[in-house]
């Protein structure tokens, strides 16, 4: 029989909030492998994989809406659930923030804030009036739901979960329903709302933007495994599989071979020891299949007058132009290539059209090899 009572841990992993050893599965299905993570007081995690592989799942472990099968959480270093324990999940001072806002269309603004229970009781009208005050909607306090625009009601339901002053706030993609500015409107203000309250936070979403923007640290997950974690800099800086780097950044793949440390592709050899200092890069052995992955964002359609040892150039011809809001997409060919070279670019500085030619050039730091496995 459960215990519905907190008890000590004596984790290996320290902090606010900790994962440890959590598996899930329903029948024979497997949803969560073996998750390990720890959230320090403040920090906001980013949960970020595709639909299906866990994260809503795992959030729901932590509140207690859902029954762990193997691993345990804790709070303040005190079990809230494991193999023996169990925390009713209103003991466990944990908000939850959806994608459906779930406002109660029948009560005003402010009174869906006053509902449910703080840490000392009922929410009064006045903490509720501050929150609206925080957001910017208390000209709305006494208006009803169905007046305001999604972004205004996910706001509300920010502040009437933020009211309750939770030990942990848990989103689940929160703004996948709305359109792309209003999302990014939305991210600032959440972060800013977040760390004002020194709120430890889960977040979950599939974009890689939000994640980077949002996160203090990352947590990619695969296969319902965790693929890397890392902070932001780290996840882009330095990803530790192929799957990691496609992610979190739009690469092109050139297959290459690699003899004796020397890397060969199609447009030309270097060392590998000269690549960018992710796991696989200083490679000894040979490799008669590897992918070099090189960011559509780190090409350039100038060479430089005086390149340094790192600098590679070669000749491209614009084979394709498509145009976006925001950058232009150039196909760009290279002798020795079976596939185009995709460059992202703002274009601003050069008028440019299909069939010109250029020097371009990238620079051997910011490439990646990964080795396929046998």
């Amino acid at each position: 029989m459960l215990k519905k009572a907190e008890k000590t841990t004596d984790l290996d992993q320290k902090g606010h909030v900790v994962l440890s050893h959590i598996s899930h599965q329903y029948s024979e299905k497997i949803v969560l492998d073996d998750i390990s993570f720890s959230i320090d007081r403040g920090e906001i995690i980013c949960l970020l994989g595709s639909s299906g592989s866990g994260k809503s799942t795992l959030l729901r472990l932590i509140a207690g809406v859902e029954t762990l099968n193997t691993g345990s959480i804790s709070i303040n270093n005190n079990i809230i659930v494991d193999e023996t324990t169990y925390l009713a999940p209103e003991k466990r001072h944990i908000g939850m923030v959806f994608q459906d806002y779930a406002l109660f269309p029948h009560l005003t603004v402010v009174k869906n804030i006053m509902f449910g229970l703080g840490r000392n009781g009922k929410i009064t009208r006045q903490q509720a009036m501050e929150q609206l005050h925080y957001i910017g909607l208390t000209e709305y306090a006494d208006e009803y739901p169905n007046v305001l625009s999604g972004g205004q009601q996910q706001r509300v339901a920010l502040a009437r979960t933020l009211v309750t002053k939770p030990e942990i706030l848990l989103l689940d993609e929160p703004f996948s329903g709305l359109d792309s500015h209003l999302r990014t409107d939305l991210r600032i203000e959440t972060k800013k709302l977040i760390k004002a309250n020194n709120i430890s936070a889960i977040f979950v979403t599939h974009d890689a933007d939000e994640a980077l923007y949002l996160a203090d640290k990352i947590i990619l997950i695969n296969n319902h495994k965790i693929e890397q974690m890392g902070t932001p800099e780290q996840m882009l800086d330095k990803p530790e599989t192929e799957f990691a780097a496609h992610y979190l950044r739009r690469y092109n793949e050139v297959d290459i071979k690699i003899e004796n440390g020397i890397v060969i592709a199609p447009f030309g050899k270097f060392k590998s020891e000269n690549l960018c200092c992710c796991t696989q890069t200083r490679l000894s052995n040979n490799h008669k299949t590897a992918k070099l992955l090189i960011a559509e964002n780190d090409l350039h359609l100038e060479s430089y007058d005086d390149p340094d040892e790192y600098d590679h150039q070669l000749e491209v011809e614009i084979a394709q132009i498509n145009s976006y809001s925001e950058f232009s997409e150039l196909h760009l060919i290279v002798a020795g290539l079976d596939k185009n070279l995709i460059l992202r670019t703002s274009l601003r500085e050069k008028q440019v059209k299909m069939g010109d030619k250029f020097n371009a050039h990238f620079n051997y730091k910011n490439l990646f090899i990964f080795v396929k496995k046998s």
